[in-house]
This record gives structure tokens, sequence and C-alpha cells, in this order.
């Protein structure tokens, strides 16, 4: 389900436009929308209490994004994170590799497993990632194998 537009920015310095989308119906898509409570990134009203942020770092064979040619061959990543227990599932792309990481500042605490999947320039599947944020203290690092 298409959710809309918006702006993230990955890192401090880029800004990147990419589609969100959820399984189930979104109650937001902004705080404004929630009264006295925030709209999560899987577009839930929460409380405030009940939100964490979210770093996902990746590297592509072991290598980090900032090395020359990393990421050759990789046209673009989606981010798909969930819930296993509600079964709530949010994905954000395109996501471009070289930044090597993502930020999700405002997310539901039942959202944990996080999955990272590597596409090549024409689109085809190269590879992916799984990962819980479960005891990962804020930076969850995966690595793509493509």
């Amino acid at each position: 389900m298409r959710a809309g537009l918006t702006a993230i920015v990955v890192g401090s310095a880029l800004s990147v436009a990419a589609c969100f989308t959820s399984a189930a119906d979104e109650s937001c898509r902004i705080d404004r929308d929630c009264g006295d409570l925030v709209c999560t990134r899987v577009g839930e009203c929460a409380s405030g209490a009940s939100v964490y942020a979210l770093r996902i770092e990746w590297t592509v064979n072991g290598v980090t994004t900032d090395q020359a040619g990393t990421c050759d061959g990789v046209g673009e990543l989606e981010l798909g994170i969930s819930d296993p227990t509600s079964g709530g599932q949010h994905a954000v792309r395109p996501v471009p590799c070289a930044p090597g990481s993502f930020f999700f500042d405002k997310l539901p605490v039942g959202y944990t497993d996080v999955t990272i999947t590597a596409y090549g320039p024409s689109g085809a599947f190269l590879d992916s990632a799984r990962g819980s944020a479960i005891g990962a203290s804020g930076v969850l690092r995966l690595d793509l194998r493509p």
C-alpha cells in the first residue's frame, strides 16, 4: 500500500525521498494527527514513552560503504521493519547504499525485526540480511553479501 512520499535525513547531510509502505491502514502522517501522542515512522499514534530510535548500519561483503567501490553493483536497498507480535510491517525503498546507515527516530517498541534487501541497478534481487533491534542498544549492524 502506498503511503506517500516523505523526506528522510540519512546521516547528517543526505536527504532521500522514500516511499513508505505499511501492512495496516495508517492512522497518522504527522504528530499533529495524534493529539497528545506522537506519529511513529510506521504511521501509528503512540505515547512518547512507547517509541524508540534505531540506526541501521550496513556493510557490503564486510566492507564499510565509505570505501571506494563498495556499493558498485548495488542499485538500491529496501529497509523493512516489522512487529513479530502484531504482524505489522513497514518498508522504505529506495534507500541508497553509499550512506551506510538509515535512522528511524520514532519506532513503536514492538517493531524489532529488521530486513535489509539489496537490488541491482536493473532491480534484480541481490541479497538480504536480517537482524533484531532487541539488545542492539539503538544501533543494528548488518552485512550484505550480493
